[in-house]
């Protein structure tokens, strides 16, 4: 489905590309093939863009295929949460590579990605906070009242905004966006100035691994856990490191992937932490909207929680 607009959409926006782009280079085709990340045909020998674009190939698939399962599974909440995801490792692996790219293109790019992973936002925070809700009854020892009224009004919010993220997603604007990224990933975004693009594969990687594992551990060593920002940072800045060791797993070490493992279980207490006060907000927002005393019981209830078990996991990040 995705595959076939874009085609259809270059075909009609052929005069804002560079001229000798190849047009059956967009397979006529539903979808289009993943691959594992573990056989991904990159060398660890070989010039570090022929395998970055391999890279990047199977990541913007990924995003064309989850784009599909989106439209073809509309009541499963993971579809919305995949798509954000497919493009967030997009984003990552770009991320990684930064310094191969011609500066202002690959902003450029990057800023439109994330405008277009954040149309999605409204919808998976709503989901996470319907999951949550799920948990605490599902865990709860003590005999609480349910959470009916609060997450009708949390299901309502959902139906509302994902109504407006499928009329986003129908327009022209989400794939021209996407078009645009493709085209700029065809036609060379490399800055043939750095001597970076000299380097292996395996050279490139080295590097760009102690150098983020240096400034990540950096910043963790001074955390403040009060400072909402900086564990947003810290946390993103860790994840897509593990997101491009992961497009990377082929080459990488034991050493590496083990490390860079141990940040799974920080991101997951961090973005725990984190949304504890997305959820607040979000709640203290419902509401305020609202004087249905059980409203907002069921939200005290819910944020107490939260918090308690949001300290438990900061703790350990305490110096």
């Amino acid at each position: 489905m995705m595959m076939e607009k874009l085609a259809v959409r270059l075909v009609e926006n052929q005069g804002r590309y560079q001229k000798g782009l190849v047009l059956p280079q967009i397979p006529p085709i539903k979808s289009v093939k993943l691959v594992k990340q573990s056989s991904l045909n990159i060398k660890a020998k070989k010039q570090v863009a022929v395998s970055v674009e391999i890279i990047m190939k199977n990541g913007f698939n990924e995003i064309i295929n989850s784009y599909d399962r989106l439209f073809e599974n509309l009541s499963d909440p993971e579809s919305v949460h995949q798509v954000r995801v497919s493009i967030r490792k997009f984003r990552a692996i770009l991320a990684f590579f930064m310094p191969l790219f011609k500066r202002a293109d690959y902003q450029q790019k990057q800023d439109r990605l994330r405008k277009m992973a954040q149309q999605f936002s409204e919808v998976r925070q709503l989901d996470v906070l319907l999951e949550e809700i799920s948990q605490i009854e599902k865990d709860s020892v003590l005999a609480i009242s349910d959470f009916e009224v609060i997450k009708a009004h949390l299901i309502g919010k959902r139906q509302i905004a994902f109504k407006a993220l499928l009329t986003n997603l129908e327009t022209d604007a989400f794939v021209l966006d996407l078009l645009d990224i493709w085209v700029w990933k065809l036609n060379g975004p490399w800055d043939e100035s750095t001597p970076l693009l000299q380097l292996s594969l395996k050279k490139y990687t080295e590097k760009q691994v102690d150098n983020w594992l240096k400034k990540i551990k950096k910043s963790m060593k001074s955390l403040d856990v009060k400072d909402q920002q900086a564990i947003h940072r810290v946390r993103i800045k860790s994840k897509k490191l593990r997101y491009a060791i992961e497009a990377l797993a082929c080459i990488v070490d034991h050493k590496t992937s083990k490390s860079i493992a141990a940040f799974k279980k920080i991101q997951d207490d961090l973005g725990y932490y984190h949304d504890v006060f997305a959820n607040q907000h979000l709640l203290e927002q419902l509401t305020s909207e609202s004087d249905d005393t059980k409203l907002h019981y069921q939200a005290g209830i819910i944020i107490g929680g939260q918090m308690i078990a949001g300290n438990r996991k900061i703790k350990k990040f305490l110096h």
